[in-house]
């Protein structure tokens, strides 16, 4: 059970990094880190959904780091500009992380430098996630502050972020998911691309052009997704939404 434990996390290092080369980065400089995820907050919210988790997420790809003593020598710098936050150091098979965490009042910050052996080619990344539970002015003000800080001092190229909001709706949502579903997706100007519908889940892929980057799929660029799962009969409705794609558990 450990192993396995151990394997799921390695594969959800190597999918991140997977998807986020293929997201399209954006150069534009000045851009406002939680645009997206502020925008998503205040859509479940008009709609009566209560925020219990969001994330952000980036990137930076680090091609001076090709061995282990240049990984040992990058996490010392990043260990002396971060020195408040708690490292651990973990090596399993292919893939040797450095992770770096740091609570605030109510928001976590997550720093790690990942390399991965890839046709006997090392890859390293630089993987920053910030996240935090509910939602407001006040958390919005705090987490923008946080963000803009770690990430100048990071990154050297101005990174496009992953963002995902997770809500439930406490009474009972009036007629079928998928309605529910592209009712919300209106409200971002979304036009759906698929579909993935049970009896009391929805997972809907759509693009809007008020975001401007996209991931490429076979029909169609999509840069956002929409989930809605009822718990059971009469119950709550969980909703998450995430840019381009949800990264919150649901």
């Amino acid at each position: 059970m450990k192993m396995k434990k151990r394997e799921l996390i390695i594969l959800a290092i190597l999918l991140t990094i997977i998807v986020m080369c293929q997201y399209s980065f954006g150069e534009a400089k000045g851009k406002e880190p939680l645009q997206e995820i502020e925008k998503m907050a205040h859509v479940l919210q008009k709609n009566g959904a209560h925020i219990q988790e969001w994330t952000i997420y980036t990137r930076e790809y680090i091609p001076t780091v090709k061995n282990d003593q240049a990984f040992l020598k990058k996490l010392n710098e990043l260990k002396k500009q971060n020195n408040q936050f708690r490292w651990t150091l973990e090596t399993e098979h292919d893939i040797r992380k450095a992770t770096g965490l740091y609570k605030h009042s109510s928001i976590q910050e997550k720093i790690q430098l990942v390399t991965t052996v890839t046709n006997e080619q090392p890859q390293t990344y630089i993987l920053y996630e910030v996240k935090g539970l509910n939602w407001s002015e006040k958390t919005r003000r705090e987490a923008s502050g946080i963000v803009k800080n770690t990430t100048f001092q990071l990154f050297t190229k101005q990174p496009t972020f992953f963002s995902c909001v997770k809500g439930e709706f406490s009474d009972k949502m009036k007629g079928v998911l998928l309605k529910q579903a592209y009712h919300l997706l209106h409200e971002f100007q979304a036009t759906p691309i698929e579909a993935l519908r049970e009896e009391t889940f929805v997972s809907v892929s759509a693009y809007t052009r008020q975001w401007e980057n996209a991931l490429p799929t076979n029909r169609h660029p999509m840069n956002i997704q929409l989930a809605l799962r009822k718990e059971g009969l009469g119950q709550k409705t969980t909703v998450v939404v995430g840019t381009p794609i949800i990264t919150i558990e649901y």
